[in-house]
């Protein structure tokens, strides 16, 4: 019996090291990369740079959504909601694309409204926000067709409430 409390004192201790080095790690050592605009290009660039400079550009546009964002607690408590509306444009490496993109509409556009619900409208309202939203867009879309087929999404509206 002796033993067994051993043994279990042991292996509660080893759990509680761990839950505090890794709470130490997430909240001290581990730092987040930041969010520039020069990365992001960059990244959108990297899309592009799959596709012939002679090409010729397909552009689809899609239909306007709105979306509620993820809400947030004010200083009082009081939840605070907010939503965005968006028409979105995706430009496509070719026109024969247009249709393997049209099929996936439903699946990138479920993509693109989870994505969006998850954002907080301080990361939208910042123009670094909007970027990588833009750049999470294209490769959700990218990832699911399985080709680098959007080469850049353009925001004709982007209203946030």
């Amino acid at each position: 019996m002796k033993k067994l409390g051993l043994i279990l004192g042991v292996l509660n201790t080893v759990a509680i090291a761990a839950v505090l080095g890794l709470f130490v790690y997430t909240k001290v050592v581990f730092k987040r990369p930041e969010i520039t605009e020069a990365k992001e290009l960059a990244k959108l660039n990297q899309n592009k740079a799959t596709v012939p400079a002679d090409a010729k550009h397909f552009m689809v546009a899609i239909d306007p959504i709105t979306v509620n964002l993820d809400p947030f607690k004010d200083e009082n408590g009081k939840e605070k909601i907010h939503y965005a509306t968006l028409s979105i444009t995706a430009e496509l490496r070719s026109e024969a694309d247009a249709k393997k993109f049209n099929e996936a509409m439903p699946i990138v556009m479920d993509r693109v409204i989870q994505n969006l619900g998850k954002k907080k409208f301080e990361d939208l309202n910042q123009v670094q926000g909007r970027y990588l939203f833009r750049s999470q867009i294209i490769d959700a879309a990218n990832e699911y067709l399985g080709a680098p087929i959007v080469t850049e999404v353009y925001f004709s509206d982007f209203l946030l409430q």
